[in-house]
C-alpha cells in the first residue's frame, strides 16, 4: 500500500470521501484539476480526527466550504481537502452559534423562524460561515466582524474560543489567512425582531445584489482600495470584456471574471495578473485579491 492508500483504509477509513476530486465539480467558477481526495465529515469528531491525522502524517491540506471564491490548480493538487458541510448545527440562546458549515441561506432561514436580526447583509453571499470568518465576508458597508461575538477553532491540538478582538478581523481580513487554524464556528451577536421583519430586510439585500454578473465566477476578484471601487478602476482601464481562453472580464461588472466555457486556472490567473498590471500603470494603484489560491 502507499501511504494514500493507508490512510483511506485505516487512519480514515469510514469517513466518506472521494479519491480522486474534480476541482470543476465543485469550485464556482468550474476551473482547475483534481485533489488526490476530498473527505466530508459528518460530524466534529471526525474533522478533528482527520486534521490531526494529516499533521501528523504531514500531509498537505485545505478547509474548505463552497469554494466560491476559491480558484484550484490545474493538474493535480496532491493533498487533501476537508469540505465542512457536515458541520450544520445551529442553537439559539443569548448569542447564535452557527457551526463552520452552515451556509448563509440556511442561518437566515432560522433566522427568520426564530426572530433574529443583524444577520441579513449575508443574504446572497454564497458562503458558509466558516469561510465568512475566514475572510470577514460583507456587503452593504457590514461585515462578520460586526456581528462575531467570538470564533471557536482548533489551534495547536487544543479546542480554543476567539474573541472578535483576537480574530485580526480588517476589511476582508483575519488572523486565520496567515495561520494554521481550522474555524470550527462562530457565536453571532443578533438581535430579537419579527420573522417578517428579517425576511424584509433579507429581501432588500438579495435585491441589491440581482444585478451581479450571472455565470461561473468566483464573485469579486479583488478588495477594493481606498482610491475607488475595483470594477470602477479596472473599468476604466479598458479592460472590460478581455478575454485569456475561456476567461473574460464581465462586460457588466469589471471585478468579475467569468468562465464563459473551457476556462483554465491559468487562464483566470493571467487574467489577474493582467488586471494588476493595467491598472497600476494607468493609476499607480496596487489592487489586491480578495479570491483565495489553493
Amino acid at each position: 500500500m502507499n501511504d494514500w492508500d493507508r490512510l483511506f483504509a485505516e487512519d480514515c477509513a469510514g469517513i466518506a470521501h472521494e479519491a480522486p476530486f474534480s476541482f470543476p465539480s465543485r469550485c464556482s467558477i468550474g476551473c482547475g484539476g483534481s485533489a488526490r481526495a476530498a473527505f466530508f465529515p459528518e460530524n466534529l469528531a471526525e474533522l478533528l480526527l482527520l486534521v490531526d491525522v494529516f499533521r501528523r502524517e504531514e500531509v498537505k491540506f485545505s478547509v474548505l466550504g463552497n469554494m466560491t471564491n476559491v480558484l484550484p490548480p490545474d493538474g493535480m493538487y496532491d493533498g487533501a481537502l476537508l469540505f465542512t458541510d457536515g458541520l450544520k448545527s445551529i442553537g439559539f440562546g443569548k448569542t447564535v452559534f452557527a457551526m463552520a458549515g452552515v451556509r448563509a441561506k440556511a442561518l437566515l432561514d432560522a433566522c427568520v423562524r426564530r426572530g433574529r436580526t443583524g444577520a441579513e447583509f449575508l443574504a446572497g453571499i454564497p458562503c458558509s460561515v466558516g469561510g465568512a470568518a475566514f475572510m470577514n465576508a460583507g456587503a452593504g458597508g457590514r461585515y462578520f466582524s460586526d456581528i462575531a461575538e467570538s470564533v471557536l477553532v482548533y489551534r495547536e491540538g487544543r479546542i480554543r474560543v476567539l474573541a472578535r478582538e483576537e480574530c485580526g478581523y480588517a476589511y476582508k481580513k483575519s488572523v486565520f489567512m496567515a495561520e494554521n487554524t481550522v474555524i470550527l464556528g462562530a457565536s453571532l451577536l443578533l438581535d430579537r425582531a419579527a420573522g417578517e421583519t428579517v425576511e424584509r430586510k433579507r429581501a432588500e439585500y438579495l435585491a441589491a445584489r440581482r444585478n451581479l454578473p450571472s455565470g461561473r465566477s468566483m464573485g469579486c476578484i479583488f478588495k477594493n482600495p481606498p482610491e475607488a471601487p475595483a470594477g470602477k478602476l479596472i473599468e476604466g482601464a479598458g479592460l472590460k470584456g478581455l478575454r485569456v481562453g475561456g476567461a473574460v472580464i464581465s462586460e457588466k461588472h469589471a471585478n468579475f471574471i467569468i468562465n464563459e466555457g473551457g476556462a483554465t486556472s491559468a487562464d483566470v490567473r493571467a487574467l489577474v495578473n493582467l488586471i494588476k498590471n493595467a491598472v497600476f500603470a494607468q493609476y499607480g494603484v496596487e489592487l489586491e485579491e480578495e479570491i483565495r489560491y489553493l
